[in-house]
């Protein structure tokens, strides 16, 4: 009999779109294995977040940075993050994490670099008041939903298989 892993998908809560936050909840509510992988979502934040569940929620002093440091020290190689914060992506997938942002990017060794350089012009841009802010609003459609979640399924299949191939 194999021994069953567990695949944890880590989720920065304090960004977490709130029109996310009920699919990522009935995935907690309604766990499901890969063969003889369990898979486990763990919400991090550093405030309450009344919609989601309070077992798969921790809570981390606030702070800046605290909740990508805390998911830094406790990601595994091979699980999954959810975050929209890229100097974090590209710190975590460099430890061999599965890294997405909530709109279903998948972030690798070859795209991470890009989109980091991106992020920097634009930070500079805006910065030096020759780019508009960041738009804060959510604009999600249920097309960009299904997007997002059709690629968390296929990175979990991906890192469920990985994981398996390992052991």
């Amino acid at each position: 009999m194999t021994m069953p892993f567990t695949l944890t998908i880590w989720i920065d809560a304090d960004s977490l779109p709130r029109d996310l936050r009920p699919l990522l909840a009935r995935r907690v509510s309604h766990p499901r294995r890969y063969e003889s992988i369990q898979v486990e979502l763990r919400f991090v934040a550093s405030r309450p977040q009344a919609e989601l569940p309070e077992h798969a929620l921790t809570l981390v002093p606030p702070g800046p940075g605290a909740v990508d440091a805390w998911i830094e020290a406790h990601a595994q190689p091979g699980d999954i993050v959810m975050t929209r914060d890229i100097p974090l992506a590209e710190r975590l997938i460099g430890l061999g994490m599965c890294v997405l942002n909530d709109r279903g990017d998948i972030f690798t060794k070859e795209t991470i670099a890009e989109r980091r350089s991106i992020r920097d012009a634009m930070e500079a841009l805006r910065a030096g008041g020759i780019a508009p802010p960041s738009p804060r609003a959510n604009l999600r459609t249920p097309a960009d939903a299904k997007r997002f979640a059709d690629a968390l399924e296929r990175l979990i299949v991906r890192a469920a298989r990985a994981r398996k191939e390992s052991s």
